[in-house]
This record gives C-alpha cells, sequence and structure tokens, in this order.
C-alpha cells in the first residue's frame, strides 16, 4: 500500500474520525464518567487491605484466633447484577437493600493453624461483613461439634440477621445441601428476594453458625432465560467459533507450505510471539479472577490453576494459528498480485507504517462512534443489558495497568487469522470480496458471544457490523491500518478504565497504551529508512 495513498486518506477521513470522537465522548465518556450511562451509582470500593482487615477481625471474633494468611478476590452475584441492569433497578439497589447486602463483595479465604477454611464476604463499598462459610473443619474435617438444628439454628441464625440489619428472617422449605434456607420478609428488589443460607455446630452446650450468607434469588423466569441465553452462547462459541477457527489454522498450516514460494516462513515470527508474551502476561494477571470463580469450593485454588494451564496451552495454540495465518495469508495475497503487507525489506515499509498509523487514528475514532452508535441501537431495538464478569474485574487483575496488552493481542491474532489469512483463502476460492469478508467476520464475531451482555446475540450483530468494516479496511488500506486501527481502538477502551480509577499511575499508563502506536510506527519507519540506507549507500 502506497504511504501517500494512505495520507490521502487521512486527509480525506480526518474530519469523519474527529466526528466519531465526538459520538463516543458524548454518547459513551461522558456519561459514564458521570455515573450515568447505568442506573448504578458508580462504586468507591473499600481497599483489599480493608477487607482483609475486617475478615480477619471477624476470625477473631468468630473462631478466636487469626488466620495464618488470606486472600481476597472480587466476588459478585452474576444473576443479580444483570436482573438489576435489566429492570434498571441500580437506585434503587443502592438505596435500600444493597447498603446490606450488595451485589459486588470482597470474598476472603482464610487458612487457619488447625486446617480450618473459611470463606469471608465484605461488602465492596462498605466495608462491613456479610457472610461467611466454613469451607474445611479442624483438622480436615474432624469436627467436634454437633449439627445445630430446628429452633436453636433458627434463632441463632435470627440474632445473626438482626446484627447484620436484614430484619426478620422465615424457614424456608428448600435449603443447599446441609444448608437451611431463610427468606428475608423485608427485602425484596422489584421481584427478587433475599435469602439466607445458614448451618451451625453446638459446641459446650452453645450454638455456633459455620454458614451464613445472603443469596439473592432473582425471578425463576428470568433465571432461565439467562440460562438459555448462556447455553445458546456457548452453543454458538463453540460450534461457530472454535470448530471453525481450529479448521482455519490447519489450512494455514497447509497454506503456508503450498505457498512458500510467494513468502517466507521467517515473516510473522516476531507478531506471534509478541501476541504469546502479551496474551500469558494477561492469563497470569487474571488468575484472581480465575480463583473467583471458584471462591466457594475447597479445591479452588487446585481448580483455578488447572483453568490457568489449560488457558496458557491454548494461548499457544493461537499463537501457532496466528503465526501460521500470517505466513500463509501473506503468500495468498502476494501469489493473487495484491500483497497487502508489506516486508521491512521491501522500500517504503516504513513510510507506509507511518502513513498507517496516522490513518488508523483517524479510522478508530470513526468506529468508535459507529459502534457507540450500533450498541446503542441494539439496546433501544432489542433492551440488551450486561452484567458482571468476576474474570474480567479490574479489582481481580494483579496489574490493572498491564490490561491494555491485551488491545494488541486482539489486534495481532484477530487481523492475520479473519482478515489476511481469512479473507486471502476465500478470495482464492469463491473471488467475491463480500462474501469472502463476511465468512471470517462471522467466524470472529462468534468468539465473543459468551461476553456477559444478553441477548447473546447482541454483540454477534455488533461485530459482524464492526468486523465488515474492518475487512473493508483491511482489503483498501492493508494490514498494517487494519493492525493499527484494531489496536488503537481497544487501547482506548481498555485504557477507559484505567483513567476511571482516578489513580496516578493507571492515568499514566492510559495515555501510554494510546500513544504507543505513534512509538510503534516511529521505530518500524526509523528501520525502514535503516535497511534503505544499507541497501542503497550514499555515492563515495
Amino acid at each position: 500500500m502506497n504511504s501517500s495513498r494512505l495520507d490521502q486518506a487521512f486527509r480525506r477521513y480526518v474530519w469523519y474520525g474527529a466526528i466519531g470522537a465526538a459520538l463516543f465522548l458524548l454518547l459513551q465518556v461522558i456519561p459514564s464518567a458521570a455515573g450515568l450511562g447505568e442506573e448504578m451509582e458508580p462504586a468507591h470500593p473499600v481497599s483489599r487491605e480493608q477487607a482483609l482487615a475486617a475478615a480477619a477481625d471477624f476470625a477473631q471474633m468468630q473462631l478466636g484466633s487469626l488466620p495464618q494468611n488470606a486472600h481476597a478476590v472480587h466476588q459478585a452475584d452474576r444473576l443479580m447484577a444483570g436482573y438489576v441492569a435489566k429492570e434498571k433497578l441500580g437506585k434503587t439497589m443502592d438505596s435500600s437493600a444493597g447498603l446490606k447486602v450488595p451485589v459486588d463483595l470482597w470474598q476472603v479465604t482464610q487458612n487457619f493453624e488447625d486446617g480450618r477454611r473459611l470463606l469471608v464476604e465484605i461488602g465492596m463499598t462498605s466495608g462491613k461483613l456479610v457472610g461467611w462459610k466454613q469451607l474445611l473443619e479442624p483438622s480436615g474435617g474432624d469436627s467436634s461439634g454437633s449439627p445445630l438444628e430446628g429452633g436453636a439454628l433458627d434463632r441463632t441464625v435470627q440474632r445473626q440477621a438482626d446484627e447484620l440489619g436484614i430484619g426478620q428472617l422465615r424457614r424456608a422449605f428448600a435449603g443447599e445441601g446441609d444448608s437451611v434456607r431463610y427468606e428475608a420478609d423485608g427485602i425484596t428488589v422489584g421481584e427478587a428476594r433475599l435469602t439466607v443460607l445458614a448451618e451451625g455446630e453446638r459446641l459446650e452446650g452453645e450454638g455456633r453458625l459455620t454458614r451464613f450468607q445472603p443469596v439473592y434469588e432473582v425471578p425463576a423466569s428470568y433465571a432461565a432465560y439467562t440460562e438459555e441465553q448462556d447455553r445458546l452462547g456457548e452453543r454458538l462459541s463453540l460450534l461457530g467459533n472454535l470448530l471453525p477457527s481450529g479448521v482455519m489454522t490447519l489450512l494455514a498450516i497447509v497454506y503456508a507450505i503450498v505457498m512458500r514460494r510467494f513468502t517466507s516462513f521467517r515473516r510473522g515470527w516476531a507478531l506471534a510471539l509478541i501476541f504469546l508474551v502479551f496474551y500469558t502476561i494477561n492469563n497470569f494477571n487474571l488468575l484472581d479472577g480465575l480463583r473467583a470463580i471458584y471462591g466457594g469450593e475447597v479445591n479452588a485454588e487446585l481448580a483455578a490453576m488447572a483453568q490457568l494451564v489449560f488457558m496458557s496451552v491454548l494461548t499457544f495454540a493461537m499463537a501457532v494459528g496466528a503465526y501460521f495465518s500470517l505466513v500463509a495469508g501473506d503468500g495468498l495475497w502476494r501469489a493473487q498480485g495484491r500483497p497487502l503487507w508489506t516486508a521491512g525489506r521491501e522500500p517504503g515499509f516504513g513510510a507506509q507504517a507511518w502513513s498507517a498509523m496516522k490513518l488508523a487514528y483517524v479510522l478508530a475514532f470513526v468506529l468508535l462512534g459507529l459502534q457507540t452508535l450500533i450498541l446503542g441501537g441494539l439496546s433501544a431495538a432489542t433492551g440488551a443489558w450486561a452484567t458482571t464478569d468476576v474474570t474480567q474485574s479490574p479489582y481481580n487483575m494483579s496489574a490493572l495497568w498491564l490490561m491494555p496488552l491485551l488491545a494488541w493481542c486482539a489486534a495481532i491474532q484477530e487481523e492475520a487469522v479473519y482478515r489476511l489469512f481469512g479473507i486471502g483463502l476465500l478470495m482464492k476460492w469463491i473471488k467475491n470480496p463480500f462474501i469472502a469478508s463476511l465468512i471470517p467476520t462471522v467466524i470472529w464475531a462468534l468468539g465473543h458471544v459468551t461476553y456477559p451482555i444478553y441477548p447473546s446475540t447482541t454483540r454477534l450483530i455488533e461485530l459482524t457490523i464492526l468486523g465488515l468494516l474492518f475487512s473493508y479496511l483491511f482489503l483498501k488500506f492493508g494490514f498494517f491500518t487494519a493492525v493499527f486501527t484494531h489496536a488503537i481502538m481497544n487501547s482506548v477502551l481498555m485504557s477507559l478504565s484505567l483513567f476511571m480509577t482516578g489513580r496516578p499511575v493507571e492515568t499514566v499508563a492510559g495515555a501510554i497504551y494510546i500513544a504507543a502506536p505513534i512509538a510503534v510506527a516511529w521505530l518500524m519507519r526509523r528501520y525502514g529508512m535503516q535497511r534503505s540506507a544499507a541497501a542503497y549507500p550514499p555515492p563515495a
């Protein structure tokens, strides 16, 4: 792609970029910053250290000892958070029930010297005790007490409910395992009711609760709908994305070999390595999110580590797929007489990278504006809503400022697999640019349907539209422009989370991530100039 053509496009689209930036700012950034984008007010959570201290105080009071070690993660009631968002009950929740039993919690896992393990729930914004559950009994399960049952359990549970301000409870017929379920008469949010799961033991004639966990019970119709949508999303992701993407990886390996005379196996290894390193960092950064998934289980740590291993293996497979897609995609386009990815050894590499970066900033804000309109239209048409995903929670990241590295992972892997290779392969087979763009775009979009947005098809529609636009940009302006546009767009969106913290480290990091494509393009231009100078030295 000629750099002068990219510069002309930059001048032509710059005003569209300004309009897109204005739409994005006015309809998404400002409402989010003001807490107007959703009905719930922005949270100001207590620190992890404060939650650990509050849980330690409870352990001292409950067991008469402090834990040997403790770890806190952000936990959330996914069903209730979604119900509140769908029914626009955020302000009602925050001003009433949420003050006593919030949706978002610090979940503290405490391990004691006698083998006991306690799960303590601390309100995320209040810093107060919400509930607890004993996961392991002393000495790995040897309890010296007898179960607390009947009226004795009822009275002990009610005393605890009074202390926490939950009010009058009445025993229900169903529980969870050995737990007894109670219903809070005076606490409802819409049609959702507050329930309490409780267990206890009798020691030396005194009753003590080993479990007291308030849990919201959403309407059965809402729970059934979200369960059905989750199953639909999983099926669409498996059959529409994971399996086709696996087939595409195998085809990429085949075509990398078949097209080797048009390309080189040295192409793409650096980009694939960047993807592998950045995504691996992201996996470890999300470890607390994995712990939160299994937080209420005895073997939570083992399950989280097993999940991390699986994600690492999958990441390696994705990196391999990206590498062969880069090699095969480059070969396919060069075989068709249309190289869309300029190599570092080719003339114009540096100038093209620099011009692609400038154009990409404009195009990224065009797409951000369009995405804002698309999501607004879908929300109005379908009533789409989102819920909490603790695996992606900023509070469950070891270093929040590392999160936008994922922007480059998506830009490299997705543009390589679904645009450079996917479109290139189908153009060889069917010669129709629209169909060649549509099929890999739908496969790509189906990889995002398991996000916590309902209906599950919301992101499918949104990303099919955006994916076709990315395909158009790729075909018109080349691979560099597509990758830079994708990276800039994602970096802006992810950096917003850093800015919202108000902390200097994250704020500076967010600004650096948004400006990083300039530095990358500058290095590419400098490299291109050095290669050009070496190839064409000045006359003596």
